[in-house]
């Protein structure tokens, strides 16, 4: 149990410079436990990590800064790895998906039906069998 909190206390950390959004550039910094940088350290990053259908794809190699720079390609769940350290991160879309577009314009429709049927008068309006 302490060789597991010794270790945890000896690894550095994979930071991102901002939040990922898919299309974005995002510069990752990989720091040894005092902040120093760690050049030469293969930064990979994990799609939809413990899941079916995992990816898991070489980013780079990080610069003399300890940095590398990403564009993320898909959204959702992915978790960066440099060495034996880890990151889970939550990469961003920039717009929304096409069910919530369709769901959105179905709202709108219905809500513009609603609207006609009570404007409709009284004699007008269809009764139910």
């Amino acid at each position: 149990m302490i060789w597991l909190l010794f270790a945890d206390l000896t690894l550095g950390a994979i930071v991102t410079t901002a939040a990922p959004m898919q299309g974005d550039e995002v510069v990752i910094e990989v720091h040894h436990n005092d902040g120093r940088p760690r050049p030469g350290e293969t930064v990979r990053v994990v799609h939809r990590p413990g899941l079916g259908g995992e990816q898991e794809l070489a980013i780079g190699i990080t610069d003399g800064l300890g940095r590398v720079r990403w564009t993320p390609e898909s959204p959702g769940v992915a978790q960066l790895r440099a060495g034996d350290e880890t990151q889970r991160i939550r990469i961003e879309t920039n717009r929304p998906p096409l069910n919530t577009l369709l769901l959105l314009l179905l709202l709108a429709l219905t809500s513009l039906g609603a609207l006609v049927y009570a404007l409709l008068p009284a004699g007008k309006k269809l009764k139910a069998a």
